[in-house]
């Protein structure tokens, strides 16, 4: 992605984190009776991340039927890392997350148990696991219940006041505290609290445990930690548990238990209506970029999708694997295949004082025409030079290879014309025209597929037909069926010549078309 899009300011501080830092600690403030609590409605996660090893972070009961709160990364990805996984998606299959628990600050951590992810919020970085088994796999004891934390919300907290975190960094069994003072807020665009500030040590693997205050009771959920050139020291960032979405609240207090999985953040686009989005602050910390991820609609499988953004902004396209296979600013075109398991990013920015600007997303979808060429392999060619259907010659280095010419269909039209030098008249010898449905933007695709950023397969999938000029400077794309194309006309040592084809029904079968003259 574009250095704006893979700027990263925010540093998880999950089992996949590398940073560390040491400070004096204590939980001298808190009764015996909190910290008892607290210990034993701490838990620890381990989830398999294929290739990348284990993901190592903490929770905390919030439920006595066995439901934890933790954060998104330390279960899936959040975020795009070139050969991991797409945001939003879960490690493994999300029903195999280790969970470990102590019954006293001396105990060590072991797996006990089996947990699966039910909700998940990638724009706000937690998830809720629900345990379904003992270690083994084998069922729950009848009667199971889990010991848990209160929860509160920051409506009676201020800066300063003392804040204690619990949790089991990378390479402790045991429970680890840390304890500090809040610092300040991060306001989101909806002036709700999107991050409480603290210079609490967050160590790695503290991602998803417990900020509490002095009552023992959840504040929030340590999530990242800031670092870079505009900080003198690391500032840790927890998500309020305030935050999580009401929906999550419904569904805990109901008698039913939760057994469907739903993931959001990842909004799914739509051809139906342009959609609105802006950055409102929750996902990028203290800084004034975010990214936001949208899913491609069903129909992007068979069809040409082109994403526009009012006003321009950085977007790409991101893989199953994570990696940006494609990117612009303001456009972005899509070939058919392309959009199995891939996402859209799009860079949002805040101003200085941190209002949001909204961005349009508009998505089009264009079905590609199946165009084939006469059974004959030709096209009606009296008293037209060239006949004969053009194919590249060897050796060409300019357009795909082949013509894709197949078996014929009803109601086809040929087009045909030359192409010729502006200047002199003279005929362009070996340029090419290609066709392509209405929407698609040609010229930024060839530009594309020249400079080696899409394959010439997803060129050719954008076109309804192409054909090579001959030595008269003539040519001939056969059985277009009818409609609204876009086309452009390349060659070498000439700047490329875009065109508008409208084929109605009551046109001929054969259409000549006037000459495209060549500007060099």
């Amino acid at each position: 992605m574009t250095r704006a899009l893979g700027t990263r300011i925010l540093v998880g501080i999950s089992g996949l984190a590398l940073l560390w830092w040491a400070s004096p600690a204590g939980a001298q403030d808190l009764t015996d009776r909190a910290i008892e609590r607290c210990v034993q409605a701490a838990v620890r996660l381990e989830v398999d991340v294929g290739r990348s090893g284990t993901s190592t972070g903490s929770g905390s009961m919030i439920d006595a039927r066995g439901y934890i709160l933790t954060n998104f990364h330390v279960v899936g990805f959040s975020r795009h890392e070139a050969g991991a996984g797409a945001p939003g998606t879960l490690y493994g299959d999300g029903a195999h997350v280790r969970v470990a628990t102590v019954s006293s600050a001396r105990d060590s951590a072991r797996a006990q148990y089996l947990g699966r992810v039910v909700r998940g919020d990638i724009r706000l970085d937690m998830a809720i696991v629900r345990i379904v088994s003992m270690a083994d796999g084998s069922p729950l004891p009848d009667g199971t219940v889990f010991p848990t934390i209160e929860l509160t919300d920051t409506t009676a907290i201020n800066p300063g006041a003392a804040v204690w975190a619990f949790g089991f960094p990378m390479g402790v069994r045991t429970i680890n505290v840390t304890s500090g003072n809040i610092s300040g807020f991060e306001m989101n665009t909806d002036s709700a609290v999107a991050w409480i500030r603290t210079d609490v040590e967050f160590n790695p693997g503290n991602s998803g445990g417990m900020l509490v205050d002095r009552q023992g009771r959840l504040i929030a959920v340590p999530t990242a930690v800031v670092s870079g050139d505009d900080t003198l020291e690391p500032i840790e960032l927890a998500r309020p548990v305030e935050r999580m979405p009401a929906a999550w609240r419904t569904a805990l207090a109901s008698a039913v238990p939760i057994d469907d999985v739903m993931i959001s953040g990842v909004t799914e686009l739509t051809t139906a209506a342009a959609l609105t989005d802006q950055a409102v602050g929750d996902t990028s910390g203290m800084g004034r970029e975010e990214i936001h991820y949208y899913a491609l609609p069903t129909s992007a499988a068979t069809g040409m999708v082109t994403i526009t953004t009012t006003p321009p902004m950085p977007v790409a396209l991101i893989n199953a694997s994570g990696m940006v296979i494609r990117e612009g600013r303001g456009t972005l075109m899509i070939g058919p295949g392309e959009a199995t398991g891939a996402v859209v990013a799009l860079l949002l920015e805040r101003t200085d004082d941190g209002a949001a600007t909204a961005v349009s997303l508009r998505t089009e979808v264009t079905a590609r025409p199946v165009a084939t060429a006469p059974a004959s392999g030709g096209y009606p060619s009296a008293g037209y030079p060239g006949a004969g259907y053009p194919t590249y010659p060897p050796g060409y280095a300019g357009g795909p290879a082949g013509s894709g010419a197949g078996s014929a269909s009803a109601g086809a039209v040929v087009i045909r014309g030359r192409l010729v030098d502006e200047r002199t008249g003279a005929p362009v010898v070996g340029g090419v025209v290609y066709i392509a449905p209405a929407g698609v933007d040609l010229v930024s695709m060839l530009a594309l597929w020249q400079s080696g950023r899409i394959s010439e397969a997803q060129f050719r999938a954008a076109l309804v037909g192409y054909a090579i000029t001959d030595a008269t400077g003539a040519y001939a794309i056969t059985n277009l069926p009818r409609g609204r194309f876009s086309g452009v006309s390349a060659a070498s040592g000439y700047a490329t010549s875009t065109l508008t084809l409208t084929i109605t029904p009551t046109d001929a079968t054969v259409i000549d078309v006037t000459p495209i003259r060549m500007r060099r």
